[in-house]
């Protein structure tokens, strides 16, 4: 009895000593490596899935994903301006070799003081690169201190197993006063461009208005021109038609055996009457009575008649001799 219950826990034991110093089964989440240590020394790694350990061997487990950090701090520039930054940080591990994993595993005692180290690095360059700047040079520099912090700090990053996957300065803003002094130059550069803008349109509108102006003028001018010009030519054609007639009256009253005299007088007396009728200022003419006033002016415009054809034949006879 004594030698079964000594058999039993013996049993019982192996089975115990088995299971604690036999083979354990250790899970790795995707995107995840694991890094054994056996006794405080690198001894391997183990990939995503099962795999199996020693029992001794100590899992320390690190990520292959890519893990972000956001930091806030301020610099001073070359002419004393105060400059907050806010900036995303997203880094990672280098790759996925051994090398690189381990550097990333064993490069600081814990992941605070890597990050730490990191954030330190990074400010350190900003304010280094933000102290050889002035104020009004710092809107805009975002990718030239990218360009900077990746050349520099990436390089030692690497040193530690991780690289830079991105760096986003989101926010670069100045103190209340600075940023009021900024706002009112801005102010009065758009007022500036405007009164500039507004000068040239006015300047243009009245060039185009002087021009509108001078077309008119010109073709008002052209226009009274042909005016005149139309009207002259219809006074010319009325003067030629009341000559014809006249030159034609002259002919009928010979014909007849009449003094041609007459229709001088005749004309004389209708003028007087188209003048009495249209007249606005009045209807009343004042003439000579005088039986031989009729006699007197037929005389008078025979004379004047025959003066008028005297100075048109005399350059004809000039022509002529």
């Amino acid at each position: 009895m004594d030698l079964l219950i000594v058999s039993s826990a013996a049993f019982f034991a192996l089975i115990i000593l088995i299971f604690a110093l036999g083979p354990k089964l250790t899970l790795t989440a995707e995107g995840c490596v694991s890094v054994l240590t056996s006794f405080g020394k690198y001894s391997g790694m183990a990939v995503p899935g099962a795999s199996w350990r020693k029992p001794w061997e100590r899992i320390q487990t690190v990520s292959l994903q890519n893990r972000s950090m956001e930091l806030e701090f301020e610099a001073i520039t070359i002419d004393q301006a105060n400059v907050y930054f806010k900036c995303m940080l997203l880094f990672r591990v280098a790759d996925n070799s051994e090398l690189s994993i381990k550097r990333a595993a064993f490069a600081f005692a814990q992941q605070t003081e890597f990050s730490m180290s990191m954030q330190r690095l990074i400010e350190d360059e900003t304010r280094t690169f933000v102290a050889t700047q002035r104020q009004a040079q710092m809107i805009g520099i975002s990718q030239e201190v990218v360009r900077r912090i990746q050349a520099n700090v990436g390089a030692r990053m690497r040193e530690w197993g991780y690289c830079i996957e991105d760096l986003r300065y989101n926010n670069i803003r100045f103190d209340a006063v600075v940023t009021s002094s900024m706002a009112r130059v801005v102010a009065a550069i758009n007022e500036r461009d405007a009164a500039q803008n507004e000068g040239e349109a006015l300047l243009i509108r009245r060039t185009k208005e002087a021009e509108a102006d001078g077309s008119f003028i010109k073709i008002k001018a052209e226009a009274e021109k042909l005016a005149w010009k139309l009207r002259g030519q219809g006074l010319a054609d009325f003067r030629r038609e009341v000559a014809a007639g006249i030159h034609d009256a002259v002919s009928e009253l010979q014909a007849a055996g009449v003094d041609p005299n007459y229709l001088l007088f005749f004309m004389y007396t209708e003028a007087i009457k188209h003048v009495a009728e249209n007249a606005k200022a009045g209807h009343t003419i004042f003439v000579d009575s005088n039986p031989s006033r009729p006699r007197e002016l037929m005389t008078e415009m025979a004379a004047f008649y025959r003066v008028s054809q005297a100075d048109q034949t005399a350059p004809t006879n000039a022509r002529s001799n």
